[in-house]
């Protein structure tokens, strides 16, 4: 066998002979390969290869690159604004077409623009600190935990400090501050942190007034906002002035409910800075800040427990880590590995099982909820949701692009023919229709914004909005990716178009023979499927979404709430409140309870057999007064009401706690004594009530074991119920008597209806936007068809002329230029009909009390489709049925 020559790579010639000018480069071709030869012989082939490499390379030069005339196309102005004009001048002859891609395309680009403007805006959040590339907050989880915690135990911030020299300083916020400041007869409803001088350190805030360095040391020190200045000092200067705070424990971080409790004065604390909190996006958002040793004296006076050295507890603060320059995450984790090991080797609880500390970068706080947050905000998934929304959206409208250019191929083949006839390239063809499609895109963009200008409102009018808290604020860069974003949408579109009608052949264009190479399930009827299939499922779920929301407005919850105002007491003493709003003139009955059953905050509690040794059972406690039961219309099973006396020990439970526990009859539980991990004394059950709803119903199936229990202690809350034709007055009195009693706090109330109804608001805000989708889906796809439609009428023109004269009917002539639509549609439903039940069904088994999800639904989401889909051919074809045969065969 004859041995082949061996030759240079064949990359490094091709590169060569690309850049080098043509009429020299056989010449230095042949000289590079003699060269090459002559190395090849004496330092091996490994070290000629790259030896030719660098000579190619350094020839690479004006001297010898070949002149720009071959490739003049990149740069030639001239020819891009051709193409510019020219694909303006296609984009308004063909008026409907442009007109349906466009529109379909700016619905489409306003959803994704919305999402764009939501990851902008939370974006923005943190990126004032100068340290942020290098500030984690800790995160705790353990084995069985469905995620991590936000919080930490508190003595982690000084032991980072002290004993790992990765860390540069560490600080901790640890809430509890909520209560009423006030200084000369001016009252502000304060919250926020206990936290010490490295907050400064770590995170970029800056005082207004004070020192960032002292304001924080001394105990009884506060940090205020302008907000709080303002509301206890007016035009006064706040630094250094006394104010006395009151703590009424009321919630925070997350501000749920306004109910506090009586308050206990915490004595006097002094002014040492004003902070403009307006100035930040932050996570930490807080209305004052109370220096960590002011605690010390709390813990004296068992107004705080002392957790300074509890490694257990985890649940109460926050800690953020700053790293020393040039440390990375892999660092932080080692150490916090190190730490767990040390300090959790000895624990055995459950909750400290497999337990593990973890980091998490500042930048990645406001996109990653977890657990035992500082606020509410939509988690990651909500984004992952929203943007699979939106890139389905306009996936469907440039799937309309194609499908209606793919359409227009044969109106353009003769066009197509000639150019190439006449010399043009396929590298300009595909060009020139890139080009037409980023110009549709341009003209959608310009849409798109203002369609944007409508939605945004909108969206921010959602309730879910209350605690997300979205600003959508736009900026030069935010255009700029809006800009960037619909180039993108444009070429994505155009790209198979432009290859597709470039690839013609001239002579079977200009010889009219078929070019469109489809066949009996062709990729314009793909693409339309496709649509009608996305639509489909878009339909049945925002139906089934609706109906779910429907079912909870109509449940059962066991109790009657009709009539009833559910008033906070903030501290007030529910007795002496009970009292006078009970002379007020159409108040039927009175009750109080330390959470509104049902309305989304619960009490968890753990509870076994008296001196048994079983496990413990999970169950749920209750604080109501003697009047809970009858209030709400409940009805007592078996034994005796709620004692009328304040109990630790006699107890009430519901009829779930009777099955829990294997007993047949409510009575025989009537005795029962039971312990709970609290440790707070005996339990004996004194009667057995009906079962009604407790927790959240998106949140619990089956209703669990139940105490209800009167501790006046507890009460946050009065229940009062209304029988006046005129429940206005009645509730204005009401005011009245409230003011008498407390004159500082408002007055505050709510329906006890529409409480149970904002518990589900988040689901008729999923039906807004699912329903929104759907509708956005089944326009652009309609818009879609009705430009086939469009076309397919104005192609078959002569046809139907014909069969006018040769007497066909109206109707047969609609129904056959139907016939190829309604196949699609048929075709549409065969495959969305199954695959949107498969989908929704699937989500719908792990919602707890779902509606009932048949085919009546799945039957409901195909009327609608159909309904729309024959609407929008019927429009087309009815109308080339009904033109006058003599247009349509008259010579041109």
């Amino acid at each position: 066998m004859k041995k082949q020559p061996v030759s240079p790579p064949v990359y490094i010639l091709r590169f060569f002979r690309w850049f080098c000018n043509p009429n020299i480069v056989r010449y230095i071709e042949g000289d590079l390969l003699e060269l090459y030869h002559e190395r090849l012989q004496r330092v091996g082939k490994r070290r000629a290869d790259l030896l030719i490499a660098i000579d190619v390379l350094l020839l690479f030069r004006p001297g010898i690159i070949r002149k720009a005339g071959n490739v003049q196309w990149i740069n030639n102005h001239a020819m891009f604004k051709n193409y510019l004009k020219v694909g303006f001048r296609n984009i308004l002859k063909y008026k409907v077409f442009s007109g349906i891609n466009v529109f379909g395309l700016a619905i489409a680009m306003s959803v994704c623009m919305l999402i764009i403007l939501m990851l902008a805006d939370q974006k923005r959040y943190d990126a004032f600190h100068e340290k942020k590339d290098r500030i984690y907050r800790i995160l705790s989880t353990y084995s069985t935990a469905r995620q991590p915690y936000a919080t930490s135990p508190y003595p982690l911030a000084a032991t980072l400090k002290a004993d790992y020299p990765v860390m540069e300083d560490a600080v901790n916020l640890t809430p509890g501050v909520g209560g009423d400041g006030s200084y000369q007869q001016r009252l502000a409803d304060m919250r926020g942190y206990f936290t010490d001088p490295s907050f400064f350190r770590v995170f970029s805030f800056e005082l207004l007034k004070g020192d960032k360095v002292t304001a924080l040391k001394e105990p009884n020190s506060m940090v205020i906002t302008t907000d709080i200045a303002e509301k206890l000092f007016g035009n006064e200067e706040p630094l250094g002035k006394t104010i006395e705070f009151a703590d009424r424990q009321l919630p925070f971080p997350q501000r749920i409910g306004d109910a506090g409790s009586a308050a206990d004065p915490w004595g006097s604390f002094t002014i040492t800075g004003v902070i403009d909190a307006h100035r930040y996006k932050s996570h930490l958002q807080f209305d004052v800040l109370v220096s960590a040793s002011s605690r010390l004296a709390l813990y004296a006076e068992k107004k705080l427990e002392d957790r300074s050295d509890n490694w257990q507890s985890y649940y109460q603060t926050y800690t953020f880590a700053l790293l020393r320059e040039g440390k990375n995450t892999s660092d932080l984790t080692t150490a916090l590995s190190d730490l767990v090991k040390r300090k959790y080797t000895t624990f055995t609880s459950e909750e400290t099982k497999d337990f593990r500390l973890l980091a998490q970068n500042l930048a990645d706080v406001q996109l990653d909820l977890k657990g035992n947050d500082t606020n509410n905000r939509m988690p990651r998934i909500g984004y992952y949701f929203l943007s699979v929304l939106a890139i389905v959206i306009m996936f469907s409208a440039c799937l309309n692009y194609t499908n209606l250019s793919i359409a227009r191929a044969l109106t353009r083949a003769r066009e197509i023919g000639v150019r190439k006839v006449t010399g043009a390239s396929r590298r300009s063809l595909v060009l020139q229709f890139l080009s037409e499609s980023v110009l549709t895109a341009m003209f959608a963009l310009a849409m798109a914004l203002v369609l944007l200008v409508a939605i945004k409102p909108a969206f921010k009018s959602l309730w879910v909005n209350k605690y997300l808290e979205f600003e959508l604020p736009s900026s030069f860069s935010v255009y700029a990716v809006f800009t960037g974003f619909a180039l993108l949408i444009g070429i994505i579109s155009g790209v198979y178009p432009a290859f597709r009608l470039s690839s013609f052949q001239p002579v079977r264009v200009l010889k009219k023979l078929d070019v469109s190479g489809t066949g009996k399930l062709g990729m314009r009827k793909v693409l339309s499927v496709t649509q009608f299939v996305i639509s489909l499922f878009f339909i049945t779920t925002a139906i089934l979404i609706f109906n779910q929301f429907n079912h909870f407005l109509k449940f059962d919850y066991g109790f009657d709430t009709k009539g009833i105002v559910n008033i906070p007491l903030q501290g007030i003493d529910h007795e002496k409140l009970s009292h006078a709003f009970g002379n007020v003139p159409g108040v039927a009955t009175i009750s109080a309870c330390d959470i509104i059953p049902a309305a989304g905050q619960s009490n968890g509690i753990q509870f076994k057999r008296a001196g048994s040794t079983q496990e413990y059972m999970r169950g749920g406690v209750l604080r109501a007064d003697e009047n809970f039961i009858g209030n709400l219309g409940l009805h007592i099973l078996a034994g005796k009401n709620i004692p009328s006396v304040a109990s630790d020990r006699f107890v009430v439970v519901n009829e779930q706690m009777v099955r829990t526990l294997g007993y047949k009859f409510p009575s025989q539980i009537i005795g029962e004594t039971f312990e709970t991990n609290w440790d707070d004394g005996i339990l004996e059950v004194v009667g057995v009530v009906e079962d009604f709803r407790y927790r959240l119903l998106i949140n619990e199936d089956k209703i669990e074991p139940m105490f209800l229990r009167n501790q006046p202690g507890q009460f946050a809350h009065l229940n009062v119920r209304i029988a006046s034709a005129n429940p206005a007055a009645v509730i204005a009195s009401l005011e009245e008597e409230w003011k008498k009693i407390d004159p500082v706090h408002p007055f505050r109330y709510d329906y006890f209806d529409d409480q149970l109804t904002s518990t589900h608001q988040g689901i008729w805000d999923a039906v807004s936007i699912i329903g929104f989708i759907a509708f956005l889906a089944i326009v652009i796809a309609c818009l879609g068809l009705l430009g086939m439609a469009m076309y397919t009428a104005e192609r078959r023109k002569k046809e139907v002329g014909i069969r006018k004269v040769l007497g066909a009917e109206d109707l047969r002539i609609a129904i056959l230029l139907s016939k190829e639509f309604l196949k699609v549609l048929f075709i549409s439903i065969c495959i969305g009909a199954p695959l949107s039940y498969i989908i929704n069904n699937s989500w719908l088994q792990k919602f707890p009390n779902r509606v009932d999800f048949g085919v009546g639904t799945v039957l409901l989401g195909v009327s609608v489709l159909l309904l729309l889909g024959l609407f929008t051919i019927s429009s087309q074809t009815i109308r080339a049925s009904r033109s006058n045969p003599v247009e349509a065969l008259k010579v041109e």
